[in-house]
């Protein structure tokens, strides 16, 4: 359990235990609240014990790096949260959406291309965006409309397209050249159409936000390649890596942004086709296992490439960083991500722990 975090790293050896106070700021408070009479059997009910809400054990960690930091109080998840959404419920809405209006029906007639034209997959095209975020802003629009709806070679050949559309964007714009993937599933992740589809832009200049943190946090370690390995090895002995393949290393995240947020870093490969091989073999089985067995519904991912062009070096060892995240509940119109994550740190509520265990216990 999270809430005993300090206490599984006093246990690891010495060499371990020092790595991950390197890494990591821990701390355990706790937190009271005063119960009046009248609330008692309502708190009773939604949260259990009333004990429970009378002295809650709060856990913040925070990646002393990267400073990205989570504070974990698994009690916020008993909250009300609103009408449960069936998943029959969910594809009533899923189908009403695409039977409306689908501007992805017909992607060659309904949406805009790019200069150097369209890519073709197996069981994608793309597009351009028609409103864009960056001057490379591209869509791979599935074939299959239902955005749950992929097997692993739909999932595979998605990837390969977005990378060929980067590599083809890349060529029309030499100066373009950080490439970052995306997939938003349903409205609750940040979709704004229900069909299914992801998104590829290409920076200048400088590399995204997170991925430049990253790479900052990795040279202020003082190696870049000992930061990616020490960080693996500190999932590792604590439990959280979920694979450990030679197509790279899959953990879930102890500063997650979101709810079960598993992180995959692979080393770069000039092959798309293995490139993309290798991000399915890390994250497909890991998606699939929260959408079958953990009623994830709507996530998002995000997979940063180092860039196409290192004449410095400053990109040296940096590996390719896949993030995905489960973003709850479809339809429920309370979000999850409000001031204290925007300006503060993030505030989750599934123990990383109990998520690695799941995922572990799916693959078995």
């Amino acid at each position: 359990m999270i809430t005993e975090l300090p206490e599984r790293i006093a246990a690891l050896p010495p060499a371990d235990r020092m790595r991950c106070e390197r890494l990591f700021f821990v701390q355990r408070t706790e937190g009271q609240a005063l119960i009046p009479h009248e609330m008692e059997a309502w708190v009773s009910s939604s949260f259990g014990h009333i004990d429970r809400v009378r002295r809650q054990t709060i856990v913040r960690v925070v990646n002393r790096f990267t400073l990205e930091g989570t504070l974990f109080n698994p009690l916020r998840a008993l909250r009300p949260a609103g009408k449960t959404i069936r998943d029959a419920d969910l594809h009533a809405w899923i189908d009403a959406e695409l039977n409306d209006l689908d501007f992805f029906a017909q992607p060659l007639q309904a949406t805009s291309a790019d200069v150097f034209g369209r890519i073709r997959g197996r069981f994608c095209v793309t597009a351009s965006n028609i409103a864009k975020y960056d001057g490379w802003h591209g869509l791979v629009v599935f074939d299959e409309p239902h955005p749950l709806r992929f097997d692993r070679n739909q999932f595979a050949d998605y990837l390969e397209v977005a990378l060929h559309w980067l590599e083809t964007a890349h060529r029309h714009d030499p100066q373009a050249i950080y490439p970052m993937i995306t997939w938003n599933c349903l409205p609750r992740s940040g979709a704004t159409i229900a069909h299914g589809h992801l998104q590829m832009s290409l920076a200048r200049g400088m590399h995204y936000t997170r991925p430049e943190l990253w790479r900052r946090a990795a040279l202020q370690y003082g190696e870049v390649a000992r930061y990616f390995s020490d960080l693996i090895d500190v999932h590792a002995c604590l439990d959280l890596l979920i694979a450990d393949t030679p197509a790279g290393h899959v953990f879930v995240h102890l500063t997650p942004l979101r709810n079960r947020e598993i992180v995959a870093l692979l080393t770069s490969t000039a092959d798309r086709a293995s490139l993309a091989e290798q991000l399915t073999t890390l994250l497909y089985p890991a998606l699939q296992t929260m959408i079958d067995h953990h009623n994830v519904r709507s996530f998002n991912i995000g997979i940063a490439l180092p860039p196409f062009s290192d004449e410095t070096g400053a990109w040296s060892s940096m590996p390719v960083i896949a993030r995905l995240a489960d973003r709850g509940p479809a339809l429920n119109v309370r979000n999850d991500w409000g001031a204290m994550e925007l300006f503060a740190t993030g505030c989750v509520t599934v123990d990383p722990f109990e998520a690695a265990a799941a995922l572990r216990q799916a693959k078995a």
